[in-house]
């Protein structure tokens, strides 16, 4: 990795395996993952090729001096293009790649793109747009986060509001001295000034409280794994499920059938867990892995 570069944003094992696994690895018209928050490589391609141009320009946005639109506009079309291929070959994510030799060429502009704009989709879905923002701000430059976080609090914040000062009343600068009776009014009362209404902004909300701590999932990685390994070799995966015990303290059973023989048997307390178990069973049945 070059040394100039900052860390990219980490992503799950999951999403490792969309955006390194070329799809040239999959058998043609492979359905999507509907297990797998991503669905395949190329949602995420076409989420983060968004995202990024909505990054670079916000960048482009906030240097000084300011750009004119119609160059903020040539520079995300011509200049990002050449930006991202110096950020794949600085991340060496190239030799990440596991593909078909001699299907593709990954230094070709389009599948250099593909793979970036796949890994951004991957960090907005795991961390969001400011994740992305921070980090193409740093590679841009590393300034224009600061001046960009700078720029976004003063167009936000308020003017600091002062209670205005009220001094006392005086009576003509008499000092315990005589006062004049007060005459019965005659007429209309006059009409004096209003003091000015100073606004206080609410206060704010509270703070949701804590969420409890999840629950861990050991093994999480073994059923998106087993799935894209059992799409790859064109084999029929199916899980029934079965629920046992009352509503409120039962358990799930579920099955992992391949191509109609039984491989693995996992129970849990949620149906998630217990389809955990049953594809990492499944996948030392299949002789794809060791046991640990």
């Amino acid at each position: 990795m070059d040394p100039d570069l900052p860390p990219a944003p980490k992503i799950d094992g999951e999403a490792m395996l969309e955006v390194f696994v070329h799809k040239s690895m999959k058998f043609p018209g492979a359905p999507l993952n509907n297990d797998s928050p991503y669905g395949d490589s190329d949602r995420l391609a076409a989420l983060g090729h968004k995202i990024l141009e909505a990054a670079y320009t916000d960048v482009l946005f906030s240097q000084r001096p300011m750009l004119k639109a119609e160059d903020m506009k040539q520079q995300v079309e011509t200049k990002l293009q050449e930006l991202v291929q110096a950020w794949v070959e600085g991340y060496r994510w190239r030799e990440k790649v596991r593909y078909v030799p001699g299907s593709v060429d990954l230094k070709d502009p389009e599948e250099t793109r593909r793979l970036f704009d796949s890994y951004v989709g991957a960090v907005f879905i795991g961390e969001g747009f400011q994740s992305i923002r921070r980090w193409v701000g740093a590679l841009v430059d590393p300034k224009a986060q600061s001046t960009s976080m700078q720029a976004q609090q003063g167009l936000h914040s308020e003017p600091e509001l002062k209670r205005p000062k009220v001094e006392p009343a005086a009576y003509g600068g008499l000092r315990g001295g005589y006062m004049p009776p007060a005459t019965p009014f005659q007429g209309q009362p006059p009409m004096y000034p209003q003091p000015p209404q100073t606004y206080f902004p609410p206060a704010p909300p509270l703070p949701p409280p804590p969420l409890p701590p999840s629950t861990p999932q050991p093994h999480s990685a073994f059923l998106p794994l087993f799935n894209q390994t059992a799409q790859q070799r064109r084999l029929e995966v199916t899980y029934p499920a079965q629920f046992t015990g009352p509503p409120h303290a039962g358990r799930w059973t579920v099955q992992c059938v391949v191509n109609g023989i039984e491989r693995g048997v996992g129970s849990g307390t949620s149906k998630q867990l217990a389809k955990e178990e049953a594809a990492r069973q499944a996948y030392h049945a299949m002789g794809w892995a060791p046991y640990s």
